[in-house]
Parts: structure tokens; C-alpha cells; sequence
């Protein structure tokens, strides 16, 4: 299959155009010039210089590709025009669309499924709108819990204070939970969504439900935990500080049963593995 991706300099896309290779895909990849596109170019990846607000001049192009998988998040202030344009873009074309989304626009919730009405937190309030535009095409919405692995995204700052004996900080008391997902297997749900092309919300989230201050405890047992009040935090970080304060349970039960998908990692249980993958910047190559 021949695959345009979007995001594949970045954490969660660069998994997924890894693992789309090794699955015998053909990968065309939207890069900025100025990216770091070493890696992709030793798997294979096509390289096309633009960014998501080049992509409706790129139409041609992508009308050469079978599926579309979105995984660009821009981080510039026009991030949501940004979305937009890509989505729009995609949306046009008769294919097969992959949408990135997220569990944020389930909001706090202790019960959630991929049938759960949404709602969002302010930080992706835009969110639920483009979700529902990839959906009236007949594609698919993935939202992937907070995905660890490799170098880290999220949760980044606490290896590096864990490393360097700082306290690891938290927004709030930590008794809130993250539905979470190891960045191998969420790139493994993609490569299931395309070579299956479902219809839907699809959530990619594993079995871990442990707090976030039992989390931090077993990245460093001796280490110490500073808690920035949410409040503070509101000042200092804006809407992204409701974000780390959220507290979630969410099934991916249906996504799991539709597409054969069964996460074996859970946060706690592959912490020597993710410290090893941290300090190599790789994760596992075995499971």
C-alpha cells in the first residue's frame, strides 16, 4: 500500500512510519527542509518538503497515495488552522483517512469508551469538530492515550529529573489517573487500522491505571515528588495545566475486539525496559 503520513519526524509518527516499512508499505512523508530526516531516509521514506499548510497545493501528489495517516501536531500559534487544512485536504480525496486525535476531548471521566460522548478539555476544545469530519468520510479516529516509550514525550521531564536527582514534579495531588500506551504498540494499532481500514473512533490505550504519583514513586523509589498546586500551575502553563491534572479510565475494548489488538505492556511493568529506552532514544525492538 502506498501511504502519505504526516508527523513522521515526530515521536508517535516517526514510530508509525517505522513500523508501516517494516510491514512492506510504501511511505510518502510530509518534512519541513529544515527537519532531521536521516532516520526516515534509512528506512526508505519518500521525503516531500512542505508543511500542512502546503498541502492543498500538493493534491496531485496525494492523489497518487491509497491512505492518508495524520499524525502532525503543529506547534505554532495557527496550530488549529494548521489541523484544519490537513484535515480538509485529506478529507477531499477519496482514500482511506487516518486522523490523530486524543483522549483529551473525553475529559475527566472515570468510565469512558469509544462511544462516549466528547468533552474536551479547553487545551483541544477545536478538536471534537475535526474528528467529526474525518468520521462523515468514512475514516477513522484514533486516539491514543499518553503514550510513553522511546525517548518519552510526556513524561520526559521526570526521567530526566529522575537522572539527575531533581524532584519529579506533578500538577495536583497525583491521585489522578492517565489512560496511557506504549508507543510500540500504538504504532502497531496503526499499521491494524490501515491494513483493516475500520470505520470509527478507535482508542489506543493499554491496561495501565495506577496513579500518577504511584507512576512517579517507581521511577525513582528514593527519589522525592514536588506537587504544584493546579491553580499555580494555571498561571504558569495556561490550559495544557488542566491536561496534566486530568484524571481518566478509558476502555479501548471495542477497538481491542474490532481489530485484534491486545496491548501486553502497562506502565509500571515495562519501567526497566523504558529506562533503557530513554537513556538509547530506541525503543524495544522486542516485545
Amino acid at each position: 500500500m502506498r501511504i502519505f503520513l504526516t508527523g513522521a519526524t515526530g515521536y508517535i509518527g516517526g514510530e508509525v512510519a517505522n513500523a508501516l516499512r517494516r510491514n512492506g508499505h510504501e511511505i510518502g512523508a510530509l518534512v519541513r527542509p529544515d527537519s532531521d530526516t536521516g532516520n526516515l531516509r534509512d528506512a526508505g521514506v519518500v521525503l516531500i518538503s512542505g508543511d500542512l499548510a502546503s498541502l492543498p497545493s500538493l493534491r496531485e501528489q496525494l492523489e497518487s497515495y491509497d491512505s492518508f495517516v495524520h499524525t502532525a501536531a503543529s506547534s505554532t500559534a495557527e496550530k488549529v488552522e494548521a489541523d484544519r487544512i490537513a484535515v480538509e485536504t485529506f478529507a477531499a480525496l477519496d482514500r482511506f483517512f487516518i486522523y490523530t486525535s486524543g483522549v483529551w476531548v473525553l475529559g475527566n471521566t472515570d468510565s469512558a469508551s469509544e462511544g462516549s460522548a466528547v468533552n474536551p478539555l479547553p487545551i483541544v476544545e477545536w478538536r471534537p469538530a475535526h474528528e467529526e469530519r474525518v468520521l462523515g468520510t468514512g475514516g477513522a479516529v484514533i486516539r491514543p492515550g499518553c503514550v510513553y516509550g522511546g525517548r518519552q514525550s510526556l513524561l520526559g521531564a521526570w526521567f530526566a529529573a529522575a537522572e539527575q536527582n531533581r524532584p519529579l514534579q506533578i500538577v495536583g495531588d497525583g491521585a489522578n489517573r492517565w489512560a496511557m500506551v506504549d508507543l510500540r504498540e500504538l504504532a502497531d494499532l496503526y499499521v491494524r487500522v490501515l491494513e483493516q481500514q475500520p470505520k470509527g473512533v478507535l482508542h489506543g490505550i493499554d491496561d495501565s491505571h495506577d496513579t500518577l504519583e504511584t507512576m512517579a514513586r517507581a521511577i525513582a523509589p528514593n527519589g522525592s515528588i514536588e506537587n504544584l498546586p493546579l491553580e499555580l500551575a494555571r498561571t504558569a502553563m495556561g490550559p495544557f495545566a488542566d491536561a496534566l491534572a486530568v484524571d481518566q479510565v478509558i476502555s479501548s475494548a471495542e477497538t481491542r475486539e474490532k481489530l485484534g489488538w491486545s496491548p501486553r505492556r502497562t506502565f509500571l511493568s515495562s519501567l526497566e525496559d523504558q529506562w533503557n529506552e530513554w537513556r538509547t532514544g530506541t525503543p524495544a525492538t522486542t516485545r
